[in-house]
């Protein structure tokens, strides 16, 4: 062989060991991209929450603090961010929303998930629940969870019950001490046909209206009063135009944290389940959080309105009054529901 060929050989051996070698870092900065790629689009998973309530009510403190607990469990992977105080909309809007895939989490009543499922209406039901930890039995127990399970194919994945508490009334004028005084108030109520006719049954002219409106209505006096926890009450600084708080404790009222079921799909089995024990550790905090600042604003609502403790003898009588309205809407449920839901409340107690 030549001089000449030689080199020819040798030159075109390097060249070839020079392209495989350039064919390898390609592909390996092509692998990286396409690993750097995957790993950037794994940690944009977003989700927008929606309350209706404000920033320091239970409601959105707990809002928060499942986002927290998202965000910390999926190590950055799935971020929440919490719109408070109706910015995305009321209750029925937010649910809505979630259904046709434009929200992910929503946290609305039970009242208002009544328009879904009327089973939902069981919880609403006046005079049954004797304090918190009674509700929180029966809730977390298989006829709560038969409720949740329920909204499965309505392109929802209900998780938790919420407590926004013990509902009670206020007006601009007079005590609520008798069942008596109750007769011809104004009272705004939710727009939830149990809560009309149990105001009605009452005697009082149920308003239905959105609690956004509720303020400018009491103040023009469009209605006498309302109905609500008193972290509403304070939250939304109804005792500006209201004079008067009567304890009642006539119904509780539950809140359920509510995932659009298309989010959830769109999530792996492990990030699922992250989610589902997110949102179990951001209900206990929830509720606590709800609990204390019943209690701590029940004492600040007394140095801003007339509060008074109604008897239980009236309590009694308010809810004999309401037996027709009781039966009539518990016919209109589920018996299988029913039995379920008064056989825990029974073993609860």
């Amino acid at each position: 062989m030549s001089i000449r060929h030689a080199l020819l050989k040798k030159t075109l051996l390097n060249k070839a060991q020079s392209n495989k070698a350039l064919l390898k870092s390609a592909s390996a900065l092509g692998l990286g991209l396409m690993l750097s790629f995957a790993t950037t689009a794994h940690a944009e998973i977003t989700a927008r929450m929606g309350t209706s309530l404000p920033e320091a009510h239970p409601q959105t403190l707990g809002a928060k603090k499942f986002a927290e607990l998202v965000e910390e469990k999926s190590d950055g992977e799935i971020t929440i961010t919490v719109f408070s105080n109706g910015i995305l909309g009321n209750d029925v809007n937010m649910t809505s929303m979630l259904q046709s895939g434009t929200l992910d989490f929503t946290a609305p009543s039970t009242a208002t998930l009544s328009s879904l499922n009327p089973d939902f209406n069981i919880v609403s039901l006046p005079f049954q629940f004797d304090d918190s930890e009674h509700a929180d039995a029966v809730l977390d127990g298989e006829a709560g969870r038969a409720l949740l399970a329920s909204l499965d194919d309505k392109q929802l994945v209900a998780l938790e019950y919420w407590e926004n508490g013990f509902r009670h009334m206020t007006n601009s004028r007079r005590p609520i001490e008798t069942l008596e005084d109750i007769e011809g108030l104004k009272i705004r109520t939710m727009q939830n046909a149990l809560y009309i006719d149990l105001f009605n049954g009452l005697n009082a002219n149920a308003v239905p209206m959105s609690v956004n409106e509720l303020f400018t209505a009491m103040e023009t006096r469009t209605v006498d009063g309302q109905e609500n926890p008193y972290t509403v009450i304070d939250a939304k600084r109804f005792f500006e135009v209201q004079t008067y708080l009567s304890r009642t404790a006539h119904a509780y009222d539950a809140q359920v944290l509510v995932a659009s079921a298309g989010f959830m799909q769109s999530l792996d089995d492990a990030q699922r389940q992250l989610v589902r024990e997110a949102a179990r550790e951001a209900t206990l905090y929830q509720r606590e959080q709800s609990r204390a600042l019943n209690d701590e604003l029940l004492s600040a609502l007394e140095k801003k309105m007339a509060v008074n403790v109604v008897a239980d003898s009236e309590r009694q009588r308010m809810r004999e009054a309401l037996a027709p309205v009781i039966e009539q809407h518990t016919q209109a449920l589920d018996a299988g529901v029913v039995t379920q839901f008064q056989t825990a409340l029974a073993d609860a107690r």
